[in-house]
């Protein structure tokens, strides 16, 4: 396949990722802005009757704060919260990397070869499913990771509030900021797994094709980094294990190798 033809096959892949990355991410955001919403409220309750009795002249020592029923019932509404978080998120992601497969897949043609088409919605879930980052998790394990750190976070910022005496338009900032954090990370996750996913497919199209060899294509353009510059236009068999994507941000793709 020569380089025109190569480079609009890659380019159509980056533009099918790139919607299925925006819709992904809109969607997210109104996710993680409700329960941002949601818990910073019940925080804020919560911390108003700590400074309410901090003013009454009570220390509240994070030893006395353990035993508060106050906190105890704001840790039940976060663990809540943070739930319907998770639960959303991995419905959302399963939905959309699914289309991810399938926009790929069904967007590989080759002129003058035929194709068997070996996918349906089975063999696709197990591929985006599967376990293939050296982390030994799979994307939704990654997801709850996420979702556990939030709710450490946000309860260790509660109790260093109360020991430094913040004030509660303070800790409001401070949620604010860890619920930012938060949806980058998650954010990484939907990047990272649909440029997995997009290799994965293509791939798969190509071996249907009966196609030997593919090699990696890299935009040549400003947004390029050095790592993906050094893979442009490498050969691999088709089935073997691919170094993309390379990056959180990674836009490499396969193209195959016809002769």
């Amino acid at each position: 396949m020569d380089s025109y033809w190569a480079e609009r096959q890659a380019k159509s892949q980056e533009v099918l990722s790139s919607k299925n990355i925006r819709d992904t991410e809109k969607q997210l955001k109104k996710y993680y802005s409700t329960a941002m919403k949601k818990v910073i409220s019940n925080f804020e309750a919560t911390y108003d009757k700590i400074l309410a009795q901090q003013a009454a002249g009570v220390e509240i020592t994070p030893a006395l704060l353990y035993k508060l029923d106050t906190y105890w019932n704001l840790q039940g509404q976060l663990k809540q919260e943070l739930q319907k978080l998770g639960d959303k998120q991995v419905a959302l992601l399963s939905n959309k990397f699914t289309k991810q497969y399938f926009d790929i897949y069904n967007s590989i043609v080759i002129e003058g070869q035929a194709a068997f088409n070996t996918i349906d919605n089975a063999a696709a879930r197990q591929v985006i499913n599967s376990i293939w980052c050296a982390d030994g998790k799979n994307w939704s394990q990654r997801v709850w990771n996420n979702t556990d750190k939030l709710q450490q976070t946000l309860n260790d910022k509660l109790v260093n509030s109360v020991v430094a005496g913040h004030k509660t338009g303070e800790l409001k900032k401070i949620l604010m900021n860890e619920f930012n954090v938060s949806y980058h990370r998650a954010d990484s996750i939907v990047r990272t797994e649909i440029a997995h996913i997009q290799t994965q497919a293509a791939r798969q199209r190509y071996q249907d094709y009966g196609i030997q060899e593919v090699q990696i294509w890299a935009d040549a353009d400003e947004r390029r980094c050095d790592v993906c510059g050094g893979l442009h236009k490498k050969i691999y068999p088709v089935g073997a294990v691919m170094p993309i994507p390379a990056h959180t941000n990674c836009r490499c793709c396969i193209v195959p190798v016809i002769n």
